[in-house]
């Protein structure tokens, strides 16, 4: 027997956000402060903090879906790498799911995939200077 498509559930997509945007900030906040107890680095600093945010964000966000909600992958059509002008490019095609706000979850869903396939070789170093260099 075939199920249908899971309808996703947009409350349990609201908490993993918050959940997600929170540990997101305290990763800042406790880089913040680990780089001004070095003496601070000025705008370097806040671009550190500022970027390893939005990779805890990422991180936290698409595992928390994939495994509270995990309603969103149904969307995904197909993934595509692409060279353009000496840049890899990541490719996601998505499909309507008729609903806007749902919709709206999916291009979220697709922008935080690329962010998490961006973000886990610049966290990887950044751990690796913060705790060897």
């Amino acid at each position: 027997m075939t199920e249908g498509p899971k309808t996703p559930n947009r409350s349990n997509l609201w908490t993993i956000a918050l959940v997600a945007g929170v540990i997101g900030l305290a990763i800042g906040a406790a880089f913040w402060n680990q780089i001004e107890a070095g003496g601070g680095m000025g705008w370097v600093g806040w671009l550190i903090v500022v970027m390893l945010t939005i990779i805890t964000y990422s991180i936290i966000f698409y595992f928390g879906h994939r495994f509270m909600e995990d309603s969103l992958d149904q969307f995904i059509v197909s993934d595509t790498f692409s060279k353009k002008h000496d840049w890899i490019d990541l490719e996601t095609e998505t499909r309507e799911s008729g609903d806007l706000k749902v919709d709206g979850w999916v291009a979220h869903y697709k922008f935080i995939r690329i962010m998490f396939a961006m973000g886990v070789l610049p966290l990887i170093a950044c751990i690796y200077l913060f705790w060897f260099a």
